[in-house]
């Protein structure tokens, strides 16, 4: 990339956090219908600027506390995390987004990958997310898929992707309503934990 096109993109960064600061004073919230606060971690991670990605990461979650986020957002702070060498986080948001989207990171891998009979995320959403990679390969680093490539393959990993899946395959198939809600209290727990793993540690 070169310099012209990285100060187009930190000018752009700049203007899309403009749009949302002046909508805020403007109506005193926040409506982004058009998903600004998620473009912008995108434009930190094609720049290489993973210090600015953690800082924008911060004011999202102030002023979006209650956003469920994207696999995309996931894994962008992971991706940042991680080249900022921490990897406590790292961990936790890499399994954030195999959460969101159970196929990202063997799609990433160039691993062959079959779609899952759950509830959520079958074959559609293997296509959706076929259709991502190409993307996601413009912000994932070289050094970040040689760590996955190791870190999928660890019971830290392992345990919580497949309560995940199992959890998942019991909902898809499942018609009784108080059921359904336990399992996905369950689903929401094993999501709250991973998230929670931080002030652990």
């Amino acid at each position: 990339m070169t310099e012209k096109q990285i100060e187009k993109i930190k000018l752009s960064i700049k203007k899309q956090r403009a749009a949302l600061s002046a909508e805020k004073r403007l109506y005193g919230g926040f409506d982004d219908s058009v998903g600004r606060r998620y473009h912008i971690s995108d434009l930190y991670l094609r720049i290489g600027d993973y210090k600015g990605a953690i800082i924008y990461k911060k004011w999202f979650d102030k002023n979006f506390p209650n956003d469920i986020g994207s696999p995309i957002l996931s894994m962008n702070w992971a991706i940042a995390f991680f080249e900022l060498d921490k990897l406590p986080d790292a961990t936790i948001y890499t399994i954030d987004t195999a959460f969101q989207t159970i196929y990202r990171h063997e799609l990433l891998l160039d691993r062959e990958v079959k779609p899952i009979d759950m509830y959520g995320q079958g074959l559609d959403y293997l296509e959706y997310t076929q259709s991502m990679i190409k993307h996601c390969s413009k912000i994932v680093t070289k050094p970040y898929l040689d760590w996955l490539r190791t870190f999928v393959e660890t019971d830290e990993y392992k345990v919580l992707i497949n309560r995940f899946i199992a959890l998942n395959k019991l909902l898809q198939d499942e018609t009784d309503n108080k059921q359904r809600i336990a399992l996905l209290d369950h689903i929401r727990e094993l999501e709250r934990t991973n998230k929670n793993r931080n002030h652990d540690q």
